[in-house]
């Protein structure tokens, strides 16, 4: 809902009474949004099946306020507030944890001030480069988006005697997407000819500084075209390593008639493995999306991410019912594969139901 700053003055001064603090302010436009997004997911490693009561990772519950003003002719800054709030998240839970205890975890606590010569980010948020790889255009991204090991990502892999391999499937199968989110300084270009560009470097950790750059494209043609190119390097701590670098991207193309393909590929050099390892992930998507109805079927392949000669794929399908804008409902199921050196390894299968209400 947006709501002018001075018809919230009684609820804000109200709030800040202890302090004493009067707040006023003249146009400024405060907007607050949030939503809760749950699924039932079914998982089975090869040997043990169980119904989890799941967050949606792929878009997880979360609230946050945000507010923009215009300051003079040309220019204008804002802020913004967001957090996360995950009961059960999907790549979180396992059969050997299948609840664990919700906690607020920061997203976005960020300002900012553009015109037209750009933007400039200050603040916890995301890194230049943050979903270069996640494009879709789809439709179908809840429940069958790029990110595959938001459904089942704890879950560990087992061999066909029923013995752990020592690593789950998120570790083997992540689309590698950069650095996500982080205490950053970055500029955005002002859009030319459908091109924009985004650079900034932050902290990540105490000892992972971050660079990263990226570069956007969106357009028409037969429809909704949009493409990105990204770059990041994280330092690591440990003396003589390698930083970890990644470079990838993703496009996804929406055409008139509703059909759609997407297409996204990273790889990244895991600095700190000895010797350096460079783990890729390549995955493609095709769909049809009509009136409230959205179809997709996809498939991916990961590489040397876990181990040296891991070889991994995915393939998935989706459905996504979207009645009213603030409303969707999803029906997801996946199909993970490993293939390891001198292992046995079974496969895992996912299927998801939930929905996610937005205000």
């Amino acid at each position: 809902m947006n709501l002018r700053k001075t018809h919230l003055a009684a609820a804000v001064g109200a709030a800040l009474l202890a302090g004493g603090t009067a707040v006023q302010a003249q146009n400024l436009q405060v907007q607050l949004y949030g939503q809760v997004n749950r699924a039932l997911m079914f998982a089975d490693d090869g040997h043990r099946s169980k119904t989890f009561f799941a967050d949606g990772e792929s878009s997880g519950t979360r609230f946050g306020f945000q507010g923009t003003s215009q300051i003079t002719p040309g220019l204008r800054a804002g802020a913004r507030i967001e957090v996360e709030y995950q009961s059960n998240s999907s790549d979180s839970v396992s059969f050997e944890s299948p609840t664990d205890n919700p906690g607020l975890a920061e997203r976005w606590f960020d300002v900012w001030v553009e015109g037209g010569w750009g933007r400039i980010n200050l603040g916890q948020g995301s890194g230049a480069a943050d979903d270069a790889s996640t494009i879709d255009l789809s439709g179908t991204n809840l429940p069958n988006g790029v990110c595959v090991c938001d459904w089942g990502g704890k879950i560990n892999w087992r061999t066909s005697g029923g013995g752990l391999v020592g690593t789950t499937l998120g570790s083997t199968h992540n689309n590698l997407d950069f650095e996500s989110r982080y205490d950053r300084v970055m500029y955005t270009t002002p859009v030319f000819g459908g091109f924009r560009a985004q650079v900034g470097t932050g902290q990540k950790s105490t000892a992972g500084e971050v660079n990263e750059a990226s570069l956007w494209w969106s357009g028409k043609v037969a429809g909704d075209l949009q493409a990105a190119i990204g770059w990041s390097d994280e330092k690591i701590a440990t003396p003589g390593t390698d930083s970890n670098e990644t470079i990838g991207g993703s496009v996804s193309w929406l055409h008139t008639s509703g059909f759609n393909v997407t297409f996204a590929y990273t790889e990244s050099t895991v600095g700190a493995a000895s010797p350096a390892r460079e783990g890729s992930h390549m995955w493609g998507k095709v769909g049809y999306k009509f009136g409230q109805h959205a179809f997709s079927a996809s498939y991916g392949i990961m590489e040397d991410q876990a181990a040296q000669g891991d070889e991994g794929d995915a393939i998935g399908f989706g459905y996504t019912w979207t009645p009213i804008r603030w409303a969707e409902f999803y029906v997801g199921l996946h199909q993970y594969t490993l293939d390891r050196t001198g292992v046995d390894v079974e496969d895992i299968q996912v299927a998801t139901v939930g929905t996610r209400i937005r205000f």
